[in-house]
């Protein structure tokens, strides 16, 4: 008797075991995944551009998922994306927390030392949804018509937190200018005192500044895009190659990027890519982005992993530019 109530206690230690370890490989190789909401973080305020294409994605992420669940965007702004950032990279690596990010301002971050230990080319990188060259736009005031003009005495340019400020110095060498950096918080105050030439200029996507543009009434005026081909949406505005102008492209420019926190479960991130894929390919995700404004340029897997290395790498060989900035 004590025989059999001996062996009926070791087979329920040994169920026990099996469910629990079971749960346990389920949840890794993502058998049972999503079991609950998926929380997309946005690193700004709401309504910018990471937030748009956030809100635009997440339907379809949803649409796609292979069990029902939402996709929460929560807006976690300050700091110029590092406190968003930080809380992704902080949560659980289960695939339930990932954000929209732009590795080139997380390369700023990881090469000016604020990352406190990140490392972010072991951070799981999903897919990204868009690729938008920046646009150097510079006030009607300021009396500059190429970017010659812009040698001849010191530029005012809007320092628009530390990725943004990075990007306009790397510019500003490019041209040649002596950038002077004023901080504004946002683009649409810099844009305001661009207009009223309390500043030179400023730079940020082309497809935020081109909106600004056409609403100025002819008192910002674009110089250059920051890459060397010209935007097909916008052919009429010169690439800086058509200028002569020579810029580090590959830390130019805003690449809304999903990701997550390092070690999400092989199967579980596997999972999410196949779902982004899925996504990219829907017509109608294709359509909402057009819509607002920002044209699709998705990418996965080992192409987009080589991306952020190599964004990473020219972040490193710009590092005086940072240090002179003073980028803390």
């Amino acid at each position: 008797m004590k025989n059999l109530i001996r062996k009926a206690g070791f087979l329920t230690l040994v169920g026990l075991f099996a469910l629990a370890t079971g749960g346990i490989f389920n949840a890794a190789n993502g058998a049972d995944w999503p079991e609950r909401d998926i929380i997309l973080i946005v690193p700004y305020a709401a309504g910018g551009g990471y937030d748009v294409v956030a809100r635009a994605t997440a339907p379809y992420i949803e649409k796609h998922l292979p069990k029902k669940a939402n996709v929460v965007v929560k807006n976690v702004p300050g700091a110029g994306g590092k406190i968003g950032f930080m809380e992704m990279v902080r949560s659980k690596a289960d695939g339930y927390t990932i954000a929209v990010l732009d590795p080139a301002d997380v390369a700023v971050l990881q090469v000016s030392g604020q990352l406190e230990g990140v490392d972010v080319l072991k951070l799981s990188w999903l897919g990204r949804l868009d690729k938008l060259p920046d646009l150097l736009t510079v006030s009607a005031k300021s009396g500059f018509k190429t970017p010659a003009d812009m040698k001849s005495r010191p530029v005012r340019f809007a320092g628009i937190g530390p990725g943004v400020t990075f990007r306009s110095a790397v510019i500003a060498k490019g041209i040649g200018a002596d950038a002077r950096f004023i901080s504004y918080d946002g683009t649409s105050p810099a844009s305001i005192a661009t207009m009223q030439g309390d500043l030179d200029a400023f730079v940020v996507n082309w497809v935020s500044a081109t909106r600004m543009i056409d609403t100025s009434e002819g008192k910002l005026v674009a110089m250059f895009v920051a890459a060397s081909e010209r935007v097909p949406q916008k052919m009429e505005i010169p690439s800086a190659k058509d200028l002569g102008v020579n810029v580090e492209e590959s830390v130019l420019g805003y690449s809304h990027i999903l990701v997550g926190p390092a070690n999400v479960p092989a199967d579980v991130k596997k999972l999410l890519v196949s779902v982004l894929e899925k996504t990219f390919a829907d017509p109608a995700w294709v359509e909402q982005m057009n819509k607002a404004k920002y044209p699709p340029s998705p990418l996965t897997g080992e192409k987009l992993n080589a991306g952020i290395a190599q964004t990473l790498k020219a972040t490193e060989g710009l590092k005086e530019i940072i240090a002179g900035l003073g980028i803390k």
